[in-house]
């Protein structure tokens, strides 16, 4: 197994090059490589508050990871708590509903979710949600390709020290930086 992937790895190369196109071996090696699986525990992952009372689980991310395909993330939003809406310029993100619910704002429309739903925003798509419930609501999220989860780290504060809010001048240099816009 290791001799096939050498070969592929020196041909893909081999023929790159001969194409005009450089690619260093390294990050060739890197992409060939086989990826391992990967379970996360409820309690494992990082944990980054945005707001005073809005958690963001870190659970598989391509820092701690290495995975480039996708991320995962899981966020729970106190009754009257919001996500602003913005869209994406750079990942796709997929949305799965697991307690409690609100509405799904896309495009410009508001759409009831409810435990069990999904969504689905390509990149570019303005999008949001609103908890206009009773219940706390806990959502898992996906970013394609990863790295977007960085953004969290670089804005929230991390679980076992004291909250502090970033200035809105440094959100919004945060944002442009990961290619994200608000509405």
């Amino acid at each position: 197994m290791k001799n096939r992937r050498k070969f592929l790895q020196t041909s893909i190369y081999g023929l790159l090059s001969g194409a005009g196109l450089t690619f260093s071996k390294a990050v060739l090696a890197r992409n060939a490589a086989e990826p391992k699986g990967i379970v996360r525990q409820p309690d494992e992952g990082e944990t980054y508050f945005v707001r005073e009372h809005t958690p963001i689980y870190i659970k598989i991310s391509k820092r701690t990871d290495g995975i480039d395909s996708a991320s995962m993330c899981t966020e729970e939003i106190i009754p009257g708590g919001i996500i602003p809406v913005h869209k994406h310029l750079h990942t796709d993100e997929l949305f799965y509903f697991s307690r409690g619910g609100g509405l799904f704002i896309i495009d410009d429309k508001e759409i009831p979710v409810t435990a069990g739903s999904t969504a689905f925003v390509p990149r570019g798509t303005w999008h949001g949600f609103r908890n206009n419930t009773s219940e706390t609501a806990v959502f898992s999220f996906s970013y394609s390709p990863a790295g977007f989860e960085d953004y969290f780290r670089q804005i929230g504060t991390p679980q076992g020290t004291p909250f502090k809010a970033k200035l809105p001048e440094e959100l919004k240099m945060i944002a442009e930086r990961f290619g994200m816009v608000y509405k």
